[in-house]
């Protein structure tokens, strides 16, 4: 995923604690906020504060604002999450602690004076930030109105313990309050800007796709070209059935924007209940320029999945590493399957392998079984000298492989559907014992290389493979085991099964779909280049905030 930056999002995301754990830490961490504030201005401050003033700053500055702000979220702004609301609260009481200790050492009247005000200001920008991102930039006028009411509250409570005289003019109060409404329009302004730039670019806004992403949303984009790709089908009957389906389309871009819960969706279709028929998806040597623009366009890919005729014989299963990558195939009567693997390569283009190449009478399967946090960051381009020694490998394995002689051939085969949905294959062949197994993520975690380990005790082979789904950008993001059991249990009925079998590959066509092509690249540069001129734009605006209340 590394080798288009889409995973600049991975280190964005995180699980948000439920609120059984967010409401009792708001309430303890107010309690702990202000006895370590009352502390600060008491050694620090020329103030001596009485004690019995501590529990209205609990209760006024650090635990009413947050909690009015937590549940406004949710109920004001549609289908915002109660959690992310509460969540959002907490970080600015976070925010609210800083400046307290911030305050503390404050040198004069004049100084507490903008500090004060720069943390309401700091918390408005915050909650527009943040609301912009998650819900969509549309929705602008009321986020200004909403996203005001944190700060609002705060200042209520600031006057209410600080008292009403300050000893400041009217002016310095208007001139305050002015700046946090310039600053709240400077920086929706620079964030209109920057969906702009990007719709012109791509004709997609930004925070609609970020806010989507978030919230797991099923959108197209208005982008790509006519396509019809071609759909591989290996088929595997022992008395159960077994499909699996291999479309020259990457499942992407990212959750259900285009084609990003592609192989969720395959597989689902493909395990629709009926007696003995199972099914499982797997990923071709293809780059994010394949991505579906239209989730929808699904439907065709699983309209493509054919019945091929199948034969009862095939030979075992061949491996020969060149260094830099390595295959596995088998034979299966005229037709070949081939599964690579390029230690450091995240994607292929199409064209590497499998031009002048027929579809029906080769499946390539990459195996995409890098580790899926930190996985590689190489993409090979068709044309490139790499691709060039890469396709010569290829062809050679393909000789190869044509003289190897065939055999009876007998699998078992098992799909378990669970949170992380799994498949095992158990073939057996001359005598040798070939184990596959499969999961629906975007790489594969420790544990199950772990348990692949332990299975090559009991097998000749055995491989292991990904979907390369993009379906979650949480799961990219956080998961570090996969479900183990899952896969045992897979394992151990594929392998109670294995029976004499027939096999079979065919390719159809699609009907004309939309693929993202080059699109694909000016969508992530922009929204690449952009994330970091924003992040720019916003620093820019903090250090002049500060320079515009303190000078």
């Amino acid at each position: 995923m590394g080798a288009d930056n889409v995973d600049v999002f991975q280190r964005l995301v995180f699980s948000v604690p439920p609120l059984s754990r967010q409401l009792p830490a708001m309430a303890v961490l107010g309690v702990v906020y202000s006895v370590v504030a009352f502390v600060a201005v008491s050694e620090f401050t020329p103030l001596s504060p009485e004690p019995s003033t501590l529990l209205p700053v609990v209760v006024v500055l650090f635990l009413l604002p947050f909690l009015f702000a937590g549940e406004l979220f949710h109920r004001v702004l549609p289908r915002y999450p109660r959690t992310w609301s509460f969540f959002l609260a907490l970080t600015n009481q976070f925010v609210t602690f800083v400046y307290a200790l911030v305050l503390s050492g404050a040198n004069d009247v004049g100084n507490a004076w903008s500090i004060v005000w720069l943390l309401f200001i700091t918390v408005y920008l915050i909650n527009i930030l943040v609301l912009v991102v998650s819900t969509g930039i549309d929705r602008y006028k009321r986020i200004l109105v909403v996203a005001l009411a944190e700060p609002a509250a705060l200042i209520v409570a600031f006057y209410a313990l600080a008292g009403g005289d300050l000893g400041f003019s009217t002016y310095r109060h208007v001139f305050a309050f002015a700046s946090l409404l310039i600053a709240a329009a400077f920086l929706v302004l620079v964030l209109g800007i920057v969906d702009y730039l990007i719709r012109s670019n791509t004709d997609v806004s930004a925070f609609e796709l970020t806010s989507g992403i978030l919230r797991n949303d099923r959108a197209s984009l208005d982008l790509g070209v006519e396509a019809e790709p071609a759909v591989e089908t290996l088929a595997i009957d022992n008395g159960d059935r077994l499909t699996l389906a291999a479309p020259w389309v990457h499942p992407g871009p990212l959750g259900g924007f285009g084609g990003g819960q592609l192989s969720g969706n395959v597989i689902d279709a493909l395990n629709d209940g009926s007696e003995g028929e199972n099914g499982f998806f797997l990923h071709v040597p293809c780059t994010h320029k394949e991505d579906l623009s239209n989730p929808d366009d699904a439907a065709k890919i699983l309209d493509a999945v054919a019945d091929p005729e199948r034969v009862a014989r095939a030979s075992r299963l061949i491996h020969h590493d060149y260094g830099e990558i390595e295959f596995y195939g088998r034979r299966i009567g005229d037709k070949q399957v081939i599964f690579l693997h390029g230690e450091g390569i995240d994607d292929y283009d199409t064209g590497v392998f499998m031009s002048g190449v027929d579809e029906s009478e080769v499946l390539l399967v990459d195996l995409h079984k890098h580790d899926l946090q930190n996985g590689p960051e190489k993409e090979v381009l068709y044309g490139s000298s790499e691709a060039d020694r890469l396709k010569r490998h290829f062809d050679d394995f393909r000789d190869r492989l044509a003289d190897a002689p065939l055999s009876d051939y007998a699998a078992g085969f098992a799909v378990r559907r669970a949170d992380q949905d799994v498949t095992a294959v158990v073939e057996s062949v001359g005598g040798q014992e070939v184990l596959f197994m499969g999961i629906d993520t975007n790489g594969v975690t420790p544990d199950v290389r772990e348990l692949a380990a332990d299975y090559r005790e009991s097998f000749d082979e055995v491989l292991i493979f990904s979907t390369d789904t993009h379906a979650s950008i949480h799961e990219l993001a956080n998961t570090t085991r996969s479900d183990i059991d899952a896969l045992t249990e897979a394992v151990e009925r594929a392998t109670d099964e294995v029976a004499p079998a027939t096999v079979g590959l065919a390719s159809r066509r699609t009907q004309p779909l939309k693929l993202l092509k080059n699109d694909y690249n000016g969508l992530v540069f922009s929204v690449n280049i952009l994330i970091r001129l924003t992040i720019i734009a916003l620093v820019v605006l903090y250090a002049l905030l500060v320079i515009w209340l303190f000078f």
